[in-house]
């Protein structure tokens, strides 16, 4: 019995097309890929080495967690599961379905009671002469690799957005720890000024301005404070847990010890391995399955009922092989007035096909004007630091002139307010530059597809 049905399936799958009636799709034509594209070299950095991308341990330790407990990676990792799921269903269609079945009937007729024992196994097909099921496998498949590169880029924006948010509250907390040490600087020269305005050196005017100046910081104290809690709350709901406090940065630190530089001698091709691109691709592949499903209905399909087993009035002598039997019903459906429905579902499949193409060569040049923005941020980016920090020096060292001055009566207190002022915006300009330098090695990492391990 066993042998009869698995003869009826390997002659299902003998009779099934391996052969998509899918059109060719080439991805390497220069109407996909534009040949200045293909030359493309990204800009080389001879001061890199091969390091990791993340080389703070406390920044990794908080990458962890998030990749551990972030929702929409969690979302994520669900969709590529489903998506598996329906790939596994859409490739059970190329086998047949073998089930086997047991049955018991007893009836009485003219005084005479009749048993009836019955075993068999059954088998239902399709002959995928037109590759119609081969198609929506296809289909199926590149759905689900498209998942999985969908989850990669997902967690690489999440890891990208993780550090970004992490450099924002070390670089807010730089601001209020510089914030902080003015305040005593003001609050030190508000009662230095009241002591000369109560010898009389100075004028009540000096007085007002001084504590104007101390509570204009005292405010702005406030918002960094403020800003500083808003940060760790935007890192709580990528982490999807409270923030530790050891992993709280306690400044921003001015030194390469947050992220690494871009390796040397990357070449262009590299991008067209971003997770975001091949999720294009592998939906483009999906879109251009599903153009060979629509066709192939068109044609006739054919399926095949096949049973087999024995029947017998005694359960002792069932399984005998003069009770056995046989049963093959085929049918067919041939496709002849659908009102255009297969007309359209083809223009359809067709569509979106060439929808999903415009969107694959999107994202490459997308990806390739990414990689050219920080790169050109790159170029500049240290003589534009090494200039604030120039600056800042030696702004600082006027403002510790014009205050000292004032402190022993030779300076006025306009000269050493105008230099107090230029004294914090340049200060503050100069941990925001050190903030835009790491934000940018983030980027390159990012617009690069980079990899975290």
């Amino acid at each position: 019995m066993f042998k009869k049905s698995l003869s009826l399936a390997f002659l299902s799958l003998f009779f099934s097309s391996c052969v998509s009636m899918a059109p060719n799709l080439d991805l390497n034509k220069n109407s996909v890929i534009p040949e200045n594209f293909k030359n493309y070299e990204v800009a080389k950095d001879k001061n890199s080495s091969n390091f990791e991308f993340v080389i703070n341990e406390e920044l990794k330790k908080i990458l962890n967690r998030a990749l551990e407990n972030n929702k929409d990676l969690q979302i994520a990792l669900l969709r590529v599961e489903e998506s598996k799921s329906l790939y596994r269903i859409e490739e059970s269609n190329l086998y047949p379905k073998i089930d086997a079945s047991g049955t018991f009937n007893r009836e009485k007729k003219d005084e005479t009671i009749k048993n009836n024992y019955k075993a068999g196994v059954g088998t239902v097909f399709e002959l995928d002469l037109f590759g119609k099921n081969r198609s929506l496998n296809d289909a199926a498949r590149n759905s689900f690799f498209a998942t999985q590169y969908a989850l990669n880029s997902t967690k690489l924006t999440l890891i990208s957005q993780t550090v970004n948010s992490y450099l924002s509250l070390a670089s807010n907390i730089e601001n209020l720890n510089l914030q902080k040490s003015l305040n005593e600087n003001l609050n030190s020269v508000y009662e230095l000024t009241n002591k000369k305005y109560s010898a009389g050196v100075i004028s009540k005017e000096d007085v007002l301005s001084s504590f104007a100046v101390l509570k204009e910081s005292q405010n702005e104290l406030l918002n960094y404070e403020n800003l500083v809690q808003i940060d760790i709350n935007s890192l709580e709901v990528l982490l999807g847990e409270t923030l530790p406090e050891d992993l709280i940065p306690k400044e921003l630190k001015k030194d390469n010890n947050y992220i690494a530089l871009l390796n040397s001698e990357i070449n262009s091709n590299i991008l067209l391995n971003r997770p975001d691109i091949k999720e294009l691709e592998y939906k483009l592949r999906s879109k251009n399955a599903n153009i060979g499903a629509a066709r192939a209905a068109f044609f006739p399909s054919i399926s095949l009922t096949a049973n087999t087993g024995f029947a017998s009035s005694s359960l002792d002598n069932l399984f005998r092989g003069s009770n056995s039997f046989w049963q093959i019903s085929p049918s067919i459906n041939i496709p002849i007035f659908s009102a255009g429905e297969n007309s359209a579902k083809l223009d359809l499949s067709e569509t979106q096909k060439d929808i999903a193409l415009k969107e694959y060569e999107k994202g490459i040049q997308t990806a390739f004007k990414e990689v050219n923005d920080s790169l050109i941020i790159r170029k500049n980016i240290y003589s534009k630091l090494q200039n604030q920090k120039e600056l800042s020096l030696s702004v600082e060292e006027a403002y510790t002139i014009a205050l000292n001055s004032y402190k022993i009566g030779y300076g006025s207190y306009l000269n050493m307010l105008i230099a107090q002022k230029a004294y914090i915006n340049s200060q503050k300009t100069l941990i925001k530059t050190y903030l835009e330098e790491l934000e940018n090695r983030v980027e390159i990492f990012k617009s690069l597809g980079g990899v975290y391990e």
